[in-house]
């Protein structure tokens, strides 16, 4: 029950689809970690699942120059997301979209 959603479907993998699923499935691996084993189980395999999808985004980003769109107001949520969800790799990207 995998929620990865554009990486599934074919079409292009996405850094903020990426995230966005990641910090879903981290919910729900600590939701699962009092209610559920198995939902548990499930969020760390969707925490898998999304970082696959944000290393694929960053491969294609990389092969096409690896510039990101500038944005302050983005930046600062996807760090502050990040940094909530314990990605660092969230945290640096939207450091990196603020400067």
């Amino acid at each position: 029950m995998s929620s990865t959603g554009s990486s599934e479907s074919g079409s292009n993998p996405s850094m903020l689809h990426g995230h966005a699923a990641y910090v879903a499935a981290a919910a729900k691996e600590a939701i699962g970690s009092y209610t559920s084993s198995d939902m548990q189980t499930a969020g760390s395999a969707d925490k898998e699942a999304a970082v696959d999808e944000m290393r694929a985004a960053k491969q294609a980003s990389d092969a096409q120059g690896g510039e990101i769109s500038k944005n302050q107001t983005l930046g600062k949520v996807e760090q502050s997301l990040g940094s909530a969800a314990g990605c660092e790799g969230m945290e640096e990207e939207g450091a990196k979209r603020q400067s």
